[in-house]
Protein backbone atom coordinates (compact mmCIF):
# COMPACT_ATOMS: atom_id res chain seq x y z
CA UNK A 1 0.00 0.00 0.00
CA UNK A 2 1.81 2.66 -0.97
CA UNK A 3 -0.54 5.97 -2.11
CA UNK A 4 -1.22 6.75 1.82
CA UNK A 5 1.63 8.83 3.27
CA UNK A 6 2.24 7.06 7.17
CA UNK A 7 2.75 9.10 10.30
CA UNK A 8 6.46 9.39 12.16
CA UNK A 9 5.40 7.91 16.04
CA UNK A 10 7.00 10.18 18.67
CA UNK A 11 5.46 9.96 22.12
CA UNK A 12 3.00 12.12 23.05
CA UNK A 13 3.65 15.10 25.32
CA UNK A 14 5.41 13.98 28.39
CA UNK A 15 2.73 16.31 30.23
CA UNK A 16 -0.19 14.32 29.01
CA UNK A 17 -1.22 10.88 30.19
CA UNK A 18 -3.07 8.20 28.08
CA UNK A 19 -6.15 7.88 29.19
CA UNK A 20 -7.96 4.21 29.44
CA UNK A 21 -11.72 5.01 29.58
CA UNK A 22 -13.99 1.41 30.31
CA UNK A 23 -17.76 2.27 30.04
CA UNK A 24 -19.75 -0.15 32.16
CA UNK A 25 -22.73 -1.04 29.99
CA UNK A 26 -25.99 -1.35 31.99
CA UNK A 27 -25.58 0.83 35.04
CA UNK A 28 -23.15 -1.00 37.39
CA UNK A 29 -24.26 -1.53 40.77
CA UNK A 30 -21.83 0.30 43.46
CA UNK A 31 -23.23 -0.80 46.47
CA UNK A 32 -22.20 -3.99 46.17
CA UNK A 33 -19.02 -3.44 44.67
CA UNK A 34 -17.85 -1.13 47.25
CA UNK A 35 -19.71 -1.69 49.85
CA UNK A 36 -20.86 0.78 52.88
CA UNK A 37 -20.71 -1.64 55.43
CA UNK A 38 -20.89 0.97 58.40
CA UNK A 39 -23.88 2.07 57.32
CA UNK A 40 -25.81 -0.23 59.73
CA UNK A 41 -29.18 0.51 57.46
CA UNK A 42 -26.94 -1.09 54.01
CA UNK A 43 -27.89 -4.96 55.21
CA UNK A 44 -31.53 -4.14 56.34
CA UNK A 45 -32.17 -2.51 52.82
CA UNK A 46 -30.33 -5.42 50.90
CA UNK A 47 -31.15 -8.58 53.13
CA UNK A 48 -30.15 -11.45 51.75
CA UNK A 49 -28.59 -9.64 48.32
CA UNK A 50 -26.26 -7.55 50.43
CA UNK A 51 -22.43 -9.13 50.92
CA UNK A 52 -21.94 -11.02 53.99
CA UNK A 53 -19.69 -9.29 56.34
CA UNK A 54 -17.42 -12.09 56.64
CA UNK A 55 -16.33 -11.67 52.80
CA UNK A 56 -16.05 -7.87 52.72
CA UNK A 57 -12.35 -7.41 52.32
CA UNK A 58 -12.27 -4.05 54.41
CA UNK A 59 -10.32 -0.92 53.53
CA UNK A 60 -11.13 1.73 56.10
CA UNK A 61 -13.93 0.57 58.73
CA UNK A 62 -16.71 1.69 56.86
CA UNK A 63 -15.98 0.35 53.05
CA UNK A 64 -14.88 -2.86 51.78
CA UNK A 65 -14.19 -4.75 48.82
CA UNK A 66 -16.82 -7.01 47.18
CA UNK A 67 -14.70 -10.49 47.27
CA UNK A 68 -14.41 -10.73 43.71
CA UNK A 69 -12.46 -7.33 43.83
CA UNK A 70 -9.98 -9.13 45.55
CA UNK A 71 -7.41 -9.11 42.57
CA UNK A 72 -7.55 -4.88 42.64
CA UNK A 73 -6.63 -4.71 46.61
CA UNK A 74 -2.62 -4.86 46.18
CA UNK A 75 -3.16 -2.03 43.36
CA UNK A 76 -4.99 -0.38 45.75
CA UNK A 77 -2.45 -1.05 48.94
CA UNK A 78 0.13 0.47 46.32
CA UNK A 79 -2.09 3.52 46.23
CA UNK A 80 -2.78 3.19 42.55
CA UNK A 81 -6.09 3.01 42.88
CA UNK A 82 -8.68 4.94 44.49
CA UNK A 83 -12.75 5.04 44.18
CA UNK A 84 -15.32 7.59 44.12
CA UNK A 85 -18.50 6.93 45.54
CA UNK A 86 -21.70 8.42 45.09
CA UNK A 87 -21.44 9.79 42.01
CA UNK A 88 -22.83 10.12 38.48
CA UNK A 89 -23.99 13.18 36.38
CA UNK A 90 -27.71 13.80 37.77
CA UNK A 91 -29.51 13.66 34.79
CA UNK A 92 -32.44 11.90 36.31
CA UNK A 93 -33.05 9.62 33.62
CA UNK A 94 -33.34 6.18 34.15
CA UNK A 95 -32.96 4.81 30.50
CA UNK A 96 -29.95 3.31 29.77
CA UNK A 97 -29.85 4.39 26.51
CA UNK A 98 -30.96 8.02 26.95
CA UNK A 99 -29.08 7.70 30.55
CA UNK A 100 -25.32 6.48 28.83
CA UNK A 101 -26.33 9.05 25.78
CA UNK A 102 -26.09 12.59 28.34
CA UNK A 103 -23.04 10.72 30.07
CA UNK A 104 -20.70 10.01 27.03
CA UNK A 105 -21.44 13.77 25.76
CA UNK A 106 -20.55 14.87 28.92
CA UNK A 107 -24.25 16.99 30.30
CA UNK A 108 -27.04 16.28 32.41
CA UNK A 109 -29.89 17.64 30.20
CA UNK A 110 -31.10 16.85 26.77
CA UNK A 111 -31.71 20.99 26.04
CA UNK A 112 -28.64 21.94 23.72
CA UNK A 113 -27.41 18.14 23.89
CA UNK A 114 -23.81 18.61 22.08
CA UNK A 115 -23.64 16.70 18.36
CA UNK A 116 -19.97 15.37 19.91
CA UNK A 117 -18.75 13.31 23.28
CA UNK A 118 -16.65 14.83 25.63
CA UNK A 119 -13.73 12.97 24.89
CA UNK A 120 -13.98 14.16 21.46
CA UNK A 121 -14.10 17.82 22.33
CA UNK A 122 -11.07 17.08 24.41
CA UNK A 123 -8.90 16.03 21.72
CA UNK A 124 -10.08 18.53 19.46
CA UNK A 125 -8.85 21.45 21.77
CA UNK A 126 -5.70 19.38 21.99
CA UNK A 127 -3.56 19.68 18.95
CA UNK A 128 -2.01 16.39 17.76
CA UNK A 129 1.82 15.94 17.70
CA UNK A 130 1.24 13.08 14.49
CA UNK A 131 -1.18 12.39 11.72
CA UNK A 132 -1.58 8.60 13.09
CA UNK A 133 -5.03 7.47 12.69
CA UNK A 134 -4.52 5.54 16.50
CA UNK A 135 -4.81 9.00 18.69
CA UNK A 136 -8.19 7.85 19.88
CA UNK A 137 -9.35 4.45 19.47
CA UNK A 138 -12.29 2.34 20.41
CA UNK A 139 -11.96 -1.24 21.27
CA UNK A 140 -14.80 -2.14 19.35
CA UNK A 141 -17.00 -2.20 16.63
CA UNK A 142 -18.36 1.37 16.77
CA UNK A 143 -16.87 4.62 17.83
CA UNK A 144 -18.61 5.26 21.36
CA UNK A 145 -20.77 8.46 21.31
CA UNK A 146 -17.43 9.92 23.75
CA UNK A 147 -15.50 10.06 21.05
CA UNK A 148 -17.89 10.86 18.10
CA UNK A 149 -17.20 14.47 16.25
CA UNK A 150 -14.09 15.71 14.55
CA UNK A 151 -11.43 13.81 16.23
CA UNK A 152 -11.82 11.36 13.93
CA UNK A 153 -11.49 8.37 16.64
CA UNK A 154 -10.60 5.00 15.07
CA UNK A 155 -12.81 1.60 15.87
CA UNK A 156 -11.68 -2.03 15.90
CA UNK A 157 -12.77 -4.61 17.44
CA UNK A 158 -10.05 -6.78 17.15
CA UNK A 159 -6.46 -5.52 15.71
CA UNK A 160 -4.73 -9.18 15.22
CA UNK A 161 -7.70 -9.35 12.30
CA UNK A 162 -7.73 -6.24 11.31
CA UNK A 163 -5.75 -6.22 7.87
CA UNK A 164 -6.56 -7.69 3.86
CA UNK A 165 -6.12 -11.24 3.79
CA UNK A 166 -2.23 -12.27 1.70
CA UNK A 167 -4.39 -13.27 -1.05
CA UNK A 168 -5.90 -9.93 -1.42
CA UNK A 169 -2.44 -8.14 -0.91
CA UNK A 170 -0.94 -10.38 -3.71
CA UNK A 171 -3.38 -9.39 -5.87
CA UNK A 172 -2.27 -5.70 -5.44
CA UNK A 173 -5.99 -4.51 -4.20
CA UNK A 174 -4.76 -2.50 -1.62
CA UNK A 175 -2.92 -0.28 -4.10
CA UNK A 176 -6.11 0.41 -5.91
CA UNK A 177 -8.31 0.94 -3.12
CA UNK A 178 -5.76 3.68 -1.60
CA UNK A 179 -5.70 5.34 -4.94
CA UNK A 180 -9.35 5.66 -5.46
CA UNK A 181 -9.87 7.04 -2.16
CA UNK A 182 -7.38 9.62 -2.89
CA UNK A 183 -10.17 11.71 -4.89
CA UNK A 184 -12.72 13.22 -3.31
CA UNK A 185 -16.07 10.99 -2.75
CA UNK A 186 -18.27 9.55 -0.61
CA UNK A 187 -16.38 7.74 2.49
CA UNK A 188 -13.32 8.93 1.10
CA UNK A 189 -12.04 10.01 4.52
CA UNK A 190 -13.40 6.80 6.84
CA UNK A 191 -11.75 4.92 3.87
CA UNK A 192 -8.66 6.64 4.33
CA UNK A 193 -8.78 6.52 7.96
CA UNK A 194 -8.88 3.29 7.72
CA UNK A 195 -6.46 2.57 4.80
CA UNK A 196 -3.68 4.45 7.06
CA UNK A 197 -4.82 2.66 10.29
CA UNK A 198 -3.91 -0.73 7.92
CA UNK A 199 -0.08 0.48 6.76
CA UNK A 200 0.76 1.85 10.16
CA UNK A 201 -0.59 -1.72 12.09
CA UNK A 202 1.62 -3.33 8.94
CA UNK A 203 4.35 -1.26 10.28
CA UNK A 204 4.56 -2.12 13.89
CA UNK A 205 4.57 -5.03 16.09
CA UNK A 206 2.06 -5.99 18.73
CA UNK A 207 3.57 -7.68 21.41
CA UNK A 208 1.72 -10.52 22.30
CA UNK A 209 0.62 -11.78 25.80
CA UNK A 210 -1.36 -14.37 26.69
CA UNK A 211 -1.31 -13.89 30.76
CA UNK A 212 -4.59 -11.66 30.48
CA UNK A 213 -7.82 -13.33 31.81
CA UNK A 214 -10.36 -14.87 28.62
CA UNK A 215 -12.85 -13.42 28.33
CA UNK A 216 -14.60 -9.79 26.08
CA UNK A 217 -12.65 -7.23 28.58
CA UNK A 218 -9.68 -8.95 29.54
CA UNK A 219 -9.17 -9.19 25.31
CA UNK A 220 -9.80 -5.48 25.16
CA UNK A 221 -7.69 -5.22 27.81
CA UNK A 222 -4.76 -7.19 26.30
CA UNK A 223 -5.39 -5.53 23.08
CA UNK A 224 -5.41 -2.19 24.92
CA UNK A 225 -1.49 -2.81 26.68
CA UNK A 226 -0.65 -4.18 23.38
CA UNK A 227 -1.16 -0.51 21.77
CA UNK A 228 0.38 1.20 24.67
CA UNK A 229 3.36 -0.88 24.05
CA UNK A 230 3.96 -0.53 20.61
CA UNK A 231 5.29 2.89 18.94
CA UNK A 232 1.49 3.91 18.19
CA UNK A 233 1.10 7.06 19.75
CA UNK A 234 -2.30 6.35 21.67
CA UNK A 235 -3.67 9.07 23.48
CA UNK A 236 -7.19 7.69 24.35
CA UNK A 237 -8.60 4.13 24.68
CA UNK A 238 -12.44 3.05 24.95
CA UNK A 239 -13.43 -0.01 26.19
CA UNK A 240 -16.61 -1.22 27.23
CA UNK A 241 -17.92 -3.55 29.71
CA UNK A 242 -21.12 -5.43 29.00
CA UNK A 243 -23.63 -6.88 31.18
CA UNK A 244 -24.06 -4.82 34.55
CA UNK A 245 -27.97 -4.37 33.98
CA UNK A 246 -28.79 -6.62 37.27
CA UNK A 247 -32.05 -6.81 38.12
CA UNK A 248 -32.83 -10.56 39.22
CA UNK A 249 -29.86 -12.67 41.18
CA UNK A 250 -27.65 -10.03 42.04
CA UNK A 251 -25.27 -11.99 44.05
CA UNK A 252 -24.36 -14.09 41.58
CA UNK A 253 -24.56 -11.92 38.61
CA UNK A 254 -22.49 -9.43 40.22
CA UNK A 255 -19.93 -11.92 41.21
CA UNK A 256 -19.11 -12.95 37.75
CA UNK A 257 -19.41 -8.88 36.50
CA UNK A 258 -16.62 -8.04 39.33
CA UNK A 259 -14.47 -10.62 38.41
CA UNK A 260 -13.84 -10.36 34.64
CA UNK A 261 -13.41 -6.35 35.90
CA UNK A 262 -10.88 -6.87 38.79
CA UNK A 263 -8.93 -9.60 36.86
CA UNK A 264 -8.93 -7.64 33.99
CA UNK A 265 -7.78 -4.70 35.65
CA UNK A 266 -5.39 -6.63 37.55
CA UNK A 267 -3.57 -8.13 34.49
CA UNK A 268 -3.30 -4.37 32.47
CA UNK A 269 -1.64 -3.23 35.51
CA UNK A 270 0.82 -6.01 36.01
CA UNK A 271 1.65 -5.98 32.29
CA UNK A 272 2.11 -2.00 32.28
CA UNK A 273 4.47 -2.15 35.13
CA UNK A 274 6.37 0.99 35.07
CA UNK A 275 4.30 3.04 32.35
CA UNK A 276 1.21 2.81 34.29
CA UNK A 277 3.12 5.98 35.68
CA UNK A 278 1.78 8.01 32.66
CA UNK A 279 -1.89 5.63 32.71
CA UNK A 280 -5.07 6.74 33.92
CA UNK A 281 -7.76 4.07 33.90
CA UNK A 282 -11.04 5.14 34.56
CA UNK A 283 -14.15 3.40 35.26
CA UNK A 284 -17.49 4.26 34.71
CA UNK A 285 -21.43 3.80 34.39
CA UNK A 286 -24.66 5.36 33.31
CA UNK A 287 -26.37 5.43 36.65
CA UNK A 288 -26.34 3.41 39.63
CA UNK A 289 -29.00 1.10 41.25
CA UNK A 290 -31.55 1.37 43.68
CA UNK A 291 -30.53 0.97 47.27
CA UNK A 292 -33.62 -1.78 48.15
CA UNK A 293 -33.60 -5.14 46.53
CA UNK A 294 -36.66 -6.16 44.03
CA UNK A 295 -38.39 -9.55 44.23
CA UNK A 296 -36.29 -11.15 41.64
CA UNK A 297 -33.51 -10.57 44.31
CA UNK A 298 -31.84 -8.00 42.03
CA UNK A 299 -31.75 -4.09 41.98
CA UNK A 300 -33.44 -1.93 39.78
CA UNK A 301 -32.80 1.34 37.90
CA UNK A 302 -31.31 3.92 40.39
CA UNK A 303 -28.97 6.93 40.34
CA UNK A 304 -25.34 7.26 41.73
CA UNK A 305 -22.71 4.81 41.28
CA UNK A 306 -19.04 4.22 41.75
CA UNK A 307 -16.63 5.14 39.94
CA UNK A 308 -12.82 3.88 39.84
CA UNK A 309 -9.72 5.52 38.87
CA UNK A 310 -6.17 3.62 38.45
CA UNK A 311 -2.63 4.88 37.35
CA UNK A 312 0.54 6.57 38.81
CA UNK A 313 -1.09 9.95 38.82
CA UNK A 314 -4.09 8.97 41.06
CA UNK A 315 -3.86 9.85 44.84
CA UNK A 316 -4.71 6.75 46.59
CA UNK A 317 -4.45 4.90 49.52
CA UNK A 318 -1.29 6.09 52.12
CA UNK A 319 -0.77 4.28 55.39
CA UNK A 320 -2.25 6.25 58.14
CA UNK A 321 -2.72 9.50 55.83
CA UNK A 322 -5.39 8.69 53.59
CA UNK A 323 -8.12 5.83 52.65
CA UNK A 324 -8.16 6.52 48.40
CA UNK A 325 -11.68 6.59 48.76
CA UNK A 326 -13.57 9.78 47.72
CA UNK A 327 -17.05 10.08 49.02
CA UNK A 328 -19.37 12.77 50.51
CA UNK A 329 -21.34 9.91 51.58
CA UNK A 330 -25.17 10.36 51.95
CA UNK A 331 -26.29 7.64 54.37
CA UNK A 332 -28.86 4.88 53.69
CA UNK A 333 -32.71 5.70 54.83
CA UNK A 334 -34.03 3.26 56.35
CA UNK A 335 -36.84 0.53 54.21
CA UNK A 336 -39.26 1.78 56.59
CA UNK A 337 -38.14 5.57 55.02
CA UNK A 338 -38.23 4.09 51.72
CA UNK A 339 -42.11 2.29 51.94
CA UNK A 340 -43.76 5.37 53.86
CA UNK A 341 -41.74 8.78 51.37
CA UNK A 342 -42.26 6.33 47.91
CA UNK A 343 -44.84 8.50 46.99
CA UNK A 344 -43.87 12.17 48.03
CA UNK A 345 -40.12 11.20 46.43
CA UNK A 346 -39.64 8.70 44.28
CA UNK A 347 -35.85 9.11 44.23
CA UNK A 348 -35.77 8.14 48.09
CA UNK A 349 -35.21 4.18 46.95
CA UNK A 350 -31.63 5.51 45.19
CA UNK A 351 -28.19 6.46 46.44
CA UNK A 352 -27.89 10.40 45.53
CA UNK A 353 -25.52 12.16 43.75
CA UNK A 354 -23.01 13.73 46.00
CA UNK A 355 -20.11 13.91 43.22
CA UNK A 356 -20.85 15.56 40.43
CA UNK A 357 -18.69 12.82 37.55
CA UNK A 358 -17.81 15.83 35.82
CA UNK A 359 -16.28 17.31 39.25
CA UNK A 360 -13.87 14.27 39.10
CA UNK A 361 -13.34 14.09 34.97
CA UNK A 362 -12.61 18.28 35.48
CA UNK A 363 -9.50 17.34 37.71
CA UNK A 364 -8.58 14.47 35.76
CA UNK A 365 -8.46 16.77 32.36
CA UNK A 366 -6.61 19.08 34.15
CA UNK A 367 -3.72 17.81 35.94
CA UNK A 368 -3.70 14.20 34.20
CA UNK A 369 -4.03 15.47 30.40
CA UNK A 370 -2.74 19.30 30.61
CA UNK A 371 -6.22 20.97 30.21
CA UNK A 372 -6.56 24.38 29.97
CA UNK A 373 -9.39 24.92 33.16
CA UNK A 374 -11.01 27.36 30.45
CA UNK A 375 -11.41 24.80 27.96
CA UNK A 376 -13.51 23.00 30.79
CA UNK A 377 -16.97 25.00 29.79
CA UNK A 378 -16.24 23.46 25.97
CA UNK A 379 -15.73 20.37 27.61
CA UNK A 380 -18.75 20.14 29.71
CA UNK A 381 -21.23 22.58 28.19
CA UNK A 382 -23.78 23.96 31.06
CA UNK A 383 -21.35 22.61 34.01
CA UNK A 384 -20.86 25.08 36.91
CA UNK A 385 -19.97 23.08 39.78
CA UNK A 386 -17.24 22.34 41.99
CA UNK A 387 -13.72 20.73 40.50
CA UNK A 388 -12.59 17.98 42.65
CA UNK A 389 -8.95 19.03 43.94
CA UNK A 390 -7.19 16.18 45.62
CA UNK A 391 -7.98 12.68 43.86
CA UNK A 392 -5.43 13.47 41.37
CA UNK A 393 -1.64 14.41 41.39
CA UNK A 394 0.05 17.40 38.90
CA UNK A 395 3.06 15.30 38.69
Amino acid sequence: MSGLKVASHPSIPSNRDILVCIFQRGAADGLNSLVPYGDLNYTELRDNISVPPQDIIDIDGFYGLHPALAPLKPIYDAGDLCFVHATGMPHENRSHFAAQDLVERGVDSKEGLPSSGWLDRYLSLKPAETGSSFRAISISGNVPVALQGSSGALAISNLGEFNFEQEIIDLGYPDVLSKLYRSVIPFSGPAQDALLALEELQQIDLLDNTSYPEGPLGDKLRQTGQLIKSSLPVEVVCLDSDGWDHHERLPEFINASLDELAQGLSAFYTDMGTEMSRITVLVYTEFGRRLAKNASQGVDHGTAGLAYLMGGGVNGFIQDVKSGIFSDWPGLPTLLDIQTLRDQDPFIEDLKITTDLRSVLSEMLVKRLATDPNDLSVIFPGFNGSITTDIFSSD
